[in-house]
């Protein structure tokens, strides 16, 4: 098995990191200080190509396949932990609409998005439904002409400043996960609202409580079948925790080149950090960690670009990954010392940055139970 990248990525992966390393890696603490999304990043990595990636060419997309996508998340990632993800996720709601939208929803909807107009967003967790996607409360009810809307979203990635949200709704309250449907609703519609949550990291990220009160929903903006959203949703999450590891890879490496150029830097009883063997483990370790990581995200990808996504993979590497990260930055802010806990230096951000990932798109609890339940053979792919 051959374990390097082909021409055709090796060229990608350079353009991307020097692109990363030019327009993002020196505005990190800026926008992270001010708590704003990076329209302007956004915009010249959309004109390259780099957002939504994936979306094909007829709705103004490059086309790139997984392996490609997953290297342009390590490279944004790796310049800056928060930047580079805000970016990212700017295709979130894209991956719904391309599998199972109409025609008309994909020409309409995901053109916006590759060019850099407006992020999208997919809205599934509530104030009483995380992990339990099944218990989500917001309803759809049918009404002459669509639905109406009524509930209320947390913590959803670019609520407040997409032009439209994905929204996940029970369209059959009796019948558990069998009666959720997805549905397209534009922001500016009567009825919607949504209020930006502060965080502890991540700060240039838009990140929403969204309320919908009586939000009219016509027919044809229901996202595939009624009553599949649930299914619709497991394909997402099986693309979507690659992406994830990706980007929580990417970081991790951040983290640690900064960490290595420090160690070789800084002194310490008469010689440089590295040359304390205390160090050399910390960086052992680390590299150790990053290197897995990749295998077991690229490995992931290459998968998903042959059409044999593996969900205990997918799971596996949005776990490995986003726990690796942890561990990363936390070594990587203990080699800094004192240094490392000032806003002085990148790795205060990025460990505050680096944390959310083994919570969000399934806590590292319920990549353990997915797993585990492809080896019991509970869950088939």
């Amino acid at each position: 098995m051959n374990f390097d990248l082909d021409e055709e990525h090796r060229i990608l992966r350079d353009a991307v990191r020097e692109f990363a390393e030019k327009e993002i890696m020196p505005y990190g603490r800026e926008y992270d200080e001010k708590g704003e999304y990076p329209w302007d990043i956004l915009k010249k990595a959309a004109k390259l190509g780099y957002v939504a990636a994936d979306i094909p060419e007829e709705y103004g997309g490059a086309g790139m396949d997984y392996l490609g996508c997953a290297i342009i998340a390590e490279e944004f990632g790796r310049a800056d932990s928060s930047i580079g993800s805000a970016v990212l996720t700017a295709s979130l709601g894209c991956p719904m609409v391309r599998y199972f939208g109409t025609e008309e929803q994909k020409e309409k909807y995901l053109p916006p998005v590759v060019k850099g107009e407006t992020p999208s967003a997919i809205a599934i967790t509530e104030p009483d439904a995380g992990s339990d996607v099944q218990a989500i409360k917001t309803r759809a009810d049918k009404v002459e002409g669509g639905w109406k809307l009524n509930g209320t979203k947390t913590f959803i990635t670019n609520g407040s400043i997409s032009d439209w949200v994905v929204i996940l709704a029970k369209t059959d309250p009796d019948a558990g996960y069998r009666g959720i449907s997805a549905f397209l609703v534009e922001t500016d519609w009567d009825g919607y609202e949504a209020r930006r949550i502060k965080k502890m990291g991540l700060n240039c990220h838009d990140t929403a409580e969204i309320y919908l009160k009586d939000v009219f929903v016509p027919e044809d903006y229901l996202i595939g079948q009624e009553n599949f959203g649930f299914y619709q949703l497991m394909r997402f999450f099986n693309e979507s925790r690659v992406f994830v590891g990706a980007v929580q890879l990417g970081m991790a490496v951040g983290a640690y080149e900064r960490a290595l150029e420090y160690a070789k830097q800084r002194k310490a009883f008469g010689k440089p950090l590295i040359e304390h063997q205390a160090i050399q483990f910390k960086l052992a370790d680390m590299w150790k960690d990053i290197e897995a990581a990749r295998l077991m995200v690229y490995k992931a990808a290459w998968l998903i670009d042959r059409g044999k996504a593996n969900p205990a993979l997918s799971s596996a590497a949005k776990l490995y990954a986003s726990e690796a990260a942890v561990r990363v930055a936390y070594e990587a802010l203990q080699i800094f010392g004192g240094y490392g806990y000032s806003k002085e230096y990148d790795i205060e951000r990025f460990y505050r940055d680096i944390r959310v990932g083994t919570i969000y798109e399934g806590t590292s609890e319920i990549q353990r139970l997915i797993i585990a339940r492809v080896l019991a053979g509970k869950l088939k792919f």
